[in-house]
């Protein structure tokens, strides 16, 4: 059987999937939600002109170092004053009171002198200084937010200075996560004989979660051909957006899934591909529900995981499935690569001058969990790929969770 292309495979992916729909959520329920129009701004922010001190507001006219001023009242926030400025007078104002009528300057309560109700400049003032001019920050009609934004705390910040209780978001992809074989058990479990603990939902949950899926754990299934099937049925008949099994995917005897999902319906697509680690990758579509099958050897399923699956989560919410790829130098030789698209382990370094660099992992056995844990991003090996030395620049695809570590010199640009 011919392997499928990795970019073959993935078109395939994207053109099966439908977005989900929108629901309202509270402002307060929106973190990492995934914004499904636009916000724009229905009044301006500020809705005055405001002072951006504590001081004294003026008109700059009369704002020459030494002028004396008559102090005729005060203007604090959601409570403006309500006179107008002559010529010789000034108002006490604090941080985000309302300018008086008369009035297109502060001066800072540092830079003068009071005796009683008069003060003394003791420094020039020109029109504009220490004012924030109404629509400062957003003005009527501004698009605050875009569409298909995924919301971080700051965007909620800017959404409730706008005014939105409420925010219509597209809706979690329901995703079902299930393993496989008779060989499982669960993490804190006594180990029998020729049994070993099931760790690929671990990583795989919040993989999927952290890009938007809510993920349901389906537990794990014997090998038992009517009961993988009977359960299989079950969670589809629930219609989920989204399942994924993992284990029982390739040619052994007792591997089922593949069989029992086209016995359930399923209208698979396609069947191993061109990749490294995880060959044996399955996935179709039953009505609404996207299928993914796969390997159970935990960094072959972390992987396809990643490459795979992620991308169908980001294009149910509307957003671009498209892997964020960069180019980094190599700080070790790596080998050359076979016929299949590698997603080789590896981890971003810095030198002393806070350059950035990835160090590639030789690890490449798919059931190694070690090396993938001091992994934080894979360098993308096109099939027969020539050797790299150090230096030369290769493609990266980077975790979402990288980076922590970095020193500052790294960042500051």
């Amino acid at each position: 059987m011919n392997l499928l292309p990795v970019a073959d495979a993935l078109k395939t992916i994207i053109d099966a999937i439908s977005q989900t729909n929108n629901e309202v959520v509270p402002l307060a329920k929106a973190n990492g939600r995934i914004l499904a129009h636009d916000i724009a701004a229905v009044f301006d922010q500020p809705p005055f002109d405001g002072s951006a001190m504590d001081g004294y507001a003026l008109n700059a006219k009369a704002g020459a170092k030494g002028t004396q001023l008559d102090v005729i009242g005060v203007s604090a926030a959601g409570e403006a004053f309500e006179g107008t400025l002559t010529a010789g007078q000034c108002t006490r104002i604090y941080t985000g009171a309302p300018m008086p009528k008369g009035a297109n300057a502060v001066i800072m309560q540092e830079k003068i002198s009071r005796d009683g109700d008069i003060i003394t400049l003791e420094d020039d003032v020109v029109a504009g200084q220490n004012v924030r001019d109404k629509g400062n920050d957003f003005a009527l009609g501004d698009v605050l937010i875009s569409m298909d934004t995924k919301l971080s705390p700051f965007h909620l910040a800017l959404a409730a200075a706008a005014n939105h209780a409420t925010l219509q978001v597209r809706k979690a992809p329901k995703l079902t996560l299930v393993a496989t074989g008779d060989e499982l058990v669960p993490p804190g479990s006594t180990l029998e004989k020729d049994q070993i603990i099931a760790s690929n939902g671990f990583g795989l949950t919040p993989l999927f979660a952290h890009f938007g899926a809510e993920v349901k754990d389906g537990g794990i299934i014997k090998d038992d051909r009517q009961t993988l099937k009977n359960e299989l049925k079950r969670m589809l008949d629930e219609k989920p957006d989204v399942l994924v099994t993992t284990g029982g995917a390739s040619v052994g005897d007792r591997d089922y899934v593949k069989e029992v999902l086209e016995e359930l319906g399923v209208e698979l697509s396609f069947w191993k591909i061109a990749v490294r680690p995880g060959k044996p990758l399955m996935f179709g579509t039953k009505g609404k529900t996207t299928i993914f099958g796969l390997p159970g050897n935990p960094v072959s399923a972390l992987v396809t995981g990643t490459v795979f699956v992620v991308p169908a989560i980001k294009a149910k919410l509307g957003q671009s499935p498209d892997h964020m790829i960069t180019q980094l130098p190599l700080t070790a030789d790596m080998a050359s690569n076979g016929p299949r698209q590698h997603y080789r382990r590896a981890k971003l370094t810095q030198n002393a001058n806070g350059s950035l660099g990835v160090d590639p992992h030789m690890q490449s056995d798919s059931a190694h969990l070690t090396s993938l844990s001091a992994s934080d991003c894979f360098v993308v090996q096109k099939p027969l790929e020539e050797s790299k030395r150090v230096g030369e620049m290769v493609d990266v695809l980077v975790m979402p969770w990288a980076g922590g570590w970095m020193k500052k010199s790294a960042l500051a640009d």
